[in-house]
C-alpha cells in the first residue's frame, strides 16, 4: 500500500515546488537592505514638457534613459554639454529653476547657459504679480511640468551630495575687500548688489532672498539680534536646504571668512555693540532622542496654550494649519510643510535654535527667560525631526 502512495506523494510534493517556483519569479525583487526604493516612473505628461523645453539639448538625464528615449532619439542628451540631471530633484525650490531659466548666471556663478527666456508668457503683460505685489516673468505651462519633472530626479548621483551641517567655527578674520568683491560675483545675483534682498530674479522665490544690509538676519545662535561671525559662517559653509541658497563649503576658509567680514562690515557699529553677548550660543548639546521624546514632543506640538505649532504648521505638519491665510497675506509666503520640505537647518542644534529664537517677524521664539522649557524644545526637535522625510 505504502509502495503505491509514496510515488504519487513525491509527485504532489514536485508539482507544488514548480507552482511555488512560478509564483515568485512574478513577484517584484526588493531592493537589499539600505538601498533607496527605485523610483516610480515620472508622469509622461512632465516627460513631453521637459522634452518640448529642449532641456535635453545639453543636459542628459541617466536616471531616466531609457524613459526619456522613448519620446525621441534624442531626448535623453543629444550633447551633454551641461550636467547629468539625475539627483536634482528637490534640491532647490521650483522659483529657484524658473530663475535658474530666466538669468542663469543670477543663481549659478558663471552659468554657460543661455537665458530661456522663450518658456516665459510674455506677450502682452510683461508678467503677473506674485504675493508679496512684485511683477515677475510667468514661466508657460509647459515651462512649470518641465520644472515638476526635474523636481522628481531625485535617485542617487554625483548631483546629490549631503548638505553640510552642524556648526563652524570661523577661523579666519577675513578680508572685507576680498569680501565685497566675491558678494558681488556669488550672492548679488539673488541678495541685490547692496544686499537689501532685491535682484533681477529674487521675485520667483516664494520666499524672497534675505535682506542682508537691513533689518535682523534670522540664521543666529544667539539672544543677540545679530547672528554671530561664526552664524554667518556657518550658514555660508552649510546653505540652506531647499531655500535656493547653496553650500560655499567649496570656497576656501578664508574666503569664506571674507564674505563674513563684508556681510559684518554692514551692521559694523550693531556689531560692536553685541559682541561681548555673542558667547551666548544656544543649543550646544543635543540629547539622546527616545520614542518617549518623540511622543512628548507631538502632545507639545499640538499644545493651544503656549506652542500653538499646528495653528500655522497644520495638526500634521504640512503647512495647512488655520492661519495659513493670515501667513500668507502678511509675508507672501505660507507657513513651512514640516513633513515635505527640507528644514533649514534640520541637525538638531540647529532646529533647536530655531525653536528657542524664532525666525523674525514670522515665527515667534519659544525659550523662555529662565530657560525653564529646555526639555520641551528637545522634545519638539525630537518630535519635528520624526516627521520630516529628509531628517527621519
Amino acid at each position: 500500500m505504502l509502495d503505491r502512495i509514496w510515488p504519487l506523494v513525491l509527485a504532489l510534493l514536485c508539482c507544488l515546488a514548480a507552482l511555488a517556483a512560478g509564483l515568485l519569479t512574478t513577484l517584484p525583487a526588493s531592493p537589499p537592505q539600505g538601498q533607496p526604493t527605485p523610483p516610480e516612473p515620472a508622469d509622461e505628461d512632465l516627460a513631453r514638457a521637459y522634452v518640448e523645453a529642449q532641456c535635453w539639448h545639453c543636459h542628459s538625464v541617466s536616471q531616466r534613459q531609457d524613459e526619456l528615449s522613448r519620446l525621441g532619439v534624442l531626448a535623453a542628451g543629444a550633447r551633454p554639454a551641461g550636467p547629468d540631471l539625475s539627483g536634482v530633484g528637490g534640491l532647490y525650490p521650483d522659483g529657484w529653476h524658473f530663475a535658474h531659466l530666466w538669468q542663469p548666471d543670477a543663481v549659478s556663478w558663471h552659468s554657460h547657459m543661455p537665458a530661456q527666456r522663450h518658456l516665459f508668457a510674455l506677450g502682452g503683460k510683461a508678467g503677473s504679480a506674485n504675493l508679496r505685489g512684485e511683477m515677475v516673468p510667468v514661466p508657460s505651462a509647459t515651462t512649470r511640468k518641465a520644472v515638476q519633472y526635474v523636481q522628481t530626479l531625485m535617485a542617487p548621483s554625483p548631483q546629490r551630495l549631503p548638505w553640510p551641517r552642524g556648526r563652524h567655527s570661523l577661523t579666519d578674520s577675513g578680508s572685507v575687500v576680498e569680501g565685497k568683491k566675491l558678494f558681488a560675483e556669488l550672492c548679488s545675483g539673488c541678495h541685490g548688489a547692496d544686499g537689501g534682498g532685491k535682484s533681477a530674479v529674487s521675485a520667483f522665490f516664494e520666499k524672497p532672498p534675505a535682506n542682508l544690509s537691513g533689518g535682523i538676519m534670522m540664521w543666529r545662535s544667539t539672544k543677540a539680534p545679530l547672528p554671530s561671525y561664526d552664524d554667518l559662517y556657518t550658514t555660508l559653509t552649510n546653505g540652506l536646504p531647499g531655500a535656493g541658497m547653496p553650500s560655499f563649503a567649496h570656497l576656501s576658509e578664508s574666503r569664506r571668512a571674507g564674505l563674513v567680514a563684508y556681510l559684518a562690515s554692514m551692521h559694523r557699529e550693531e556689531f560692536n555693540a553685541y559682541e561681548p553677548q555673542f558667547a551666548e550660543v544656544l543649543g550646544t548639546d543635543a540629547p539622546a532622542f527616545t520614542p518617549e521624546m518623540v511622543e512628548r514632543g507631538r502632545a507639545l506640538y499640538r499644545d493651544q496654550e503656549y506652542y500653538k505649532c499646528s495653528d500655522c504648521h497644520g495638526a500634521d505638519g504640512r503647512g495647512d494649519g488655520y492661519l495659513r491665510g493670515e501667513v500668507l497675506r502678511s509675508f507672501g509666503y505660507g507657513p513651512r510643510n514640516l513633513v515635505a520640505e527640507r528644514l533649514r537647518r534640520g541637525y538638531p542644534e540647529g532646529l533647536y535654535v530655531t525653536l528657542a529664537l524664532g525666525l523674525g517677524r514670522a515665527m515667534s521664539g519659544y525659550l523662555k527667560d529662565d530657560a525653564s522649557n529646555e526639555a520641551d524644545l528637545w522634545a519638539l526637535v525630537a518630535y519635528v525631526r520624526s516627521i520630516n522625510r529628509f531628517e527621519r
